[in-house]
């Protein structure tokens, strides 16, 4: 049974390497595969992504391990107006002095929050805002206030971006620094988010020559091989470059004239300093990563934390990953508050009410929700249009903590899947019956696939491709196979009805190409086949023949009149037996019958393939009766006409004139037989193919139409018992024969006669056969 299977398998595999059809899906397959290699088309795929984010924000699969201690304080529109009004301490506008930050931070910490992280830039001094008083009677700017409030709580960590690095007093007193960037595709759409950015911490000094010379800093070329640091003009694209000694450090001298006391004579214009996204740093600060020893491979980055912990964070090239969008906005997994609320709790703290502690143990960012304003950071993310993008933060620190990310198939599976679909496209596209059921099953494997891709993203955050896979390789492989396939069959029809037209009325024809399914090779099928002999034609050839030669010689012709005169005749000889095989043929089509072949004066027919005739019988028959009544028919026509040409040649004689050669007129003999016989094309395409019908049903049918004598239908027993159950009255009027003994067969044979001359008349067959005696009406004594 397996070896039979594996044969079958091998068979299948064989026939459908060596069709067309793979020759078209491993064209599309490459194609696609090369798509893929290069993220050609990859914005598409990007679309079935987002697809699967808000699916399963609809289904609201929750990560096992996933955070339960996020917290956002918002800044809101509601917020600025709070902190505008006075009465919550403050009387500012919109750019607020940092002490704003830093009461909120210390009623943060006050409340016992793990970790803060200020999604808010502080990339310059603010020595512009009033001095403020502290309770020895001394004034301190702000942004000091702000420090000391950073090394005071020692849990927070602040923002930067691109080129925008907090001042160093600043990020020498936070506990770290995370990056905010925001990598947006193509399309415009906030997906992914890079795992740590290398920054450039400029000196306080360089940033005060950048400011006063309008520098490019980003622009900037350090050249340590050769000892020079060029800063690039921001108008011009002027350079200016400066020397270096070996540590890389710059006189200060070079860049202002002035110092002020205790300046050291050389500095180091930067220092690199790898920032992490915010997200990881709050998840790090919770599960205690040492963000110090990262392994950062290939498409991989690998944390370290106490007792063994590690997570794992997949990347591209670029050290991204993409953000899994757990957490939404108003999420119940996320606590939040607006600002003001945690500024008044300040309040009520300083005046010794009492605070419940909301933020112990949590892990907050502090964002903008706002609108309309310098503080708006909406952006558009698979979730929707306007996400606040400060809950980017919240969904990366959710996946450290509970170790899930969104994980791409690799590319080897990726091209794999490609193929097997493609493959699978061509395949059954070939191999189905019907057009539209191939489309069927492609429509069905196409929501089974985009389910499972669908599943796999929700329960384990599996990106496995759709477009690629399902709508390149499946669609275009399945669409290029159908219109192969509508081109092959239009083509195979064509060559059908090429074939069948000689053989089979137009309307036959039409009805063959309708069939799903025809089987042009040999087959066993039951029909019934006719076999119909001009009588006389041999006879009517030797005697023209005859008549020419005389003639020729009689009038003494020349050889080119005599060769003219002997191709007329020939002509009329052919034109002649043309007629009636031509009228036979007509008549055999018209009654939904197959036109086998001429054979010399002869015609075979049958009924019951290539199209099912469940009364092929009965329609031979009716035809045989029809072709014999038209050739009386044509006969009489011609027995007339040979009675004017009889008048006109006595004229034409007593004028000396040639004679009118009276116009034949020639008997036809029948032969009918029903039984099983194989029917199919016989022959070669290159030379001559015939469908045609052969067996000893055939051979006998053959036979009897040798018996059957001049104007004479025969039936055999087979053919006559069909007729009795399909035409009763039909076959009350055949009459039997005494039974024959035929060339072929050892036993005698039981035959009828069917009886076709009208009531009305007898219409006579020249040399019609008198002397064969019928024994008895075939309706007297039923058969069978």
């Amino acid at each position: 049974m397996l070896l039979w299977v594996f044969c079958f398998i091998m068979r299948v595999r064989m026939t459908f390497l060596k069709s067309p059809t793979f020759l078209i899906a491993a064209i599309v397959i490459l194609g696609v595969g090369i798509l893929e290699m290069t993220h050609a088309l990859f914005r598409l795929e990007l679309m079935t992504f987002d697809w699967r984010v808000r699916l399963a924000h609809r289904f609201h699969s929750v990560a096992p391990n996933s955070a339960t201690n996020l917290g956002l304080v918002e800044i809101t529109d509601n917020t600025i107006v709070a902190v505008k009004n006075g009465k919550l301490g403050f009387d500012y506008g919109l750019y607020w002095p940092r002490d704003v930050y830093a009461a909120a931070i210390k009623e943060l910490s006050a409340q016992g929050v793990k970790a803060a992280g200020l999604d808010v830039l502080f990339g310059e001094s603010r020595d512009d805002h009033a001095l403020l008083a502290m309770p020895d009677n001394t004034f301190v700017q702000p942004d000091d206030v702000f420090a000391a409030q950073l090394k005071e709580s020692g849990n927070v960590i602040l923002a930067a971006d691109q080129l925008v690095m907090p001042i160093a007093k600043f990020r020498t007193n936070a506990w770290g620094v995370g990056n905010i960037t925001v990598d947006r595709d193509a399309d415009g759409v906030l997906r992914r988010v890079r795992a740590c950015q290398n920054y450039r911490a400029w000196d306080p000094s360089i940033q005060d020559a950048a400011a006063q010379l309008e520098w490019d800093l980003e622009k900037t070329i350090d050249d340590r091989a050769n000892h020079t640091i060029t800063f690039f003009s921001l108008v011009k694209n002027e350079p200016f470059p400066y020397k270096t000694d070996d540590e890389g450090r710059i006189t200060s001298t070079n860049l202002a004239k002035l110092l002020p006391p205790g300046f050291p004579d050389k500095i180091q214009p930067y220092q690199n300093y790898r920032a992490w996204a915010m997200g990881i740093l709050l998840a790090a600060y919770e599960l205690k990563l040492d963000l110090k020893t990262a392994e950062i491979k290939p498409n991989l980055i690998v944390l370290h934390g106490p007792n063994g912990l590690t997570r794992s964070i997949p990347v591209d090239d670029h050290g991204s990953f993409y953000i899994d969008w757990s957490l939404k906005e108003n999420d119940p997994q996320v606590y939040q508050q607006p600002f003001e609320v945690v500024l008044g709790a300040a309040q009520e703290r300083k005046h010794n009410e009492p605070v419940a502690s909301l933020w112990k143990g949590k892990l907050a960012i502090v964002g903008s929700t706002a609108t309309g304003n310098d503080l708006s950071d909406v952006g558009a993310t698979p979730l929707n249009n306007r996400t606040f993008l400060a809950s980017k933060h919240l969904n990366v620190a959710n996946s450290l903590i509970s170790g899930r990310f969104i994980e791409r198939t690799p590319l080897i599976l990726n091209l794999l899947l490609i193929a097997l679909i493609g493959i699978f496209s061509s395949w059954i596209t070939w191999r189905t019956e019907k057009a539209y059921q191939g489309s069927l099953i492609m429509l069905a494997v196409a929501a089974v696939y985009i389910s499972a891709s669908a599943f796999f993203y929700i329960e384990w955050r599996i990106w496995v491709p759709i477009f690629l896979p399902l709508i390149g390789a499946g669609l275009i492989t399945h669409t290029s196979t159908m219109v192969h396939r509508v081109h092959f069959e239009q083509s195979e029809k064509k060559k059908v009805k090429q074939l069948f037209s000689r053989v089979l009325s137009p309307d036959v024809v039409n009805e063959v190409l309708k069939k799903d399914s025809l089987q042009a090779e040999g087959q066993r099928r039951e029909i019934t086949i006719y076999f119909a002999d001009v009588r006389g034609f041999t006879e009517l050839t030797d005697v023209t023949q005859a008549q020419a030669v005389e003639y020729v010689k009689g009038h003494n012709l020349a050889e080119v009149e005599a060769e003219a005169y002997f191709d007329a005749q020939a002509k009329e000889t052919l034109e002649t037996v043309s007629l009636y095989l031509g009228l036979i043929a007509d008549i055999v089509k018209s009654h939904k019958g197959t036109l086998d072949k001429y054979i010399g004066d002869c015609v075979m027919a049958f009924w019951g393939a290539p199209l099912d005739d469940p009364q092929h019988a009965l329609h031979a028959v009716q035809a045989a009766i029809d072709a014999q009544r038209a050739m009386a028919e044509v006969n009489q026509t011609r027995q007339k006409k040979n009675q004017a040409r009889a008048e006109e040649n006595v004229e034409r004689e007593r004028q000396g004139l040639p004679l009118l050669q009276a116009l034949p007129v020639l008997a036809m003999g029948t032969g009918i037989n029903t039984g099983v016989s194989i029917v199919g094309f016989m022959g070669s395409e290159n030379h001559l193919l015939n469908y045609t019908a052969f067996g000893r049903e055939v051979n006998l049918a053959s036979r009897l139409e040798g018996v059957s004598g001049h104007g004479r239908i025969i039936i055999g027993e087979a053919t006559y018992l069909a007729l009795k159950r399909d035409d009763p009255e039909l076959a009350g009027k055949c009459l039997e024969w005494a039974p024959r003994t035929v060339k072929g067969f050892r036993g005698a044979v039981r035959i009828y006669e069917v009886v076709w001359q009208p009531a009305t008349g007898v219409l006579q067959q020249p040399g019609e056969n008198t002397d064969i005696r019928i024994t008895r009406p075939a309706a007297s004594q039923p058969r069978g």
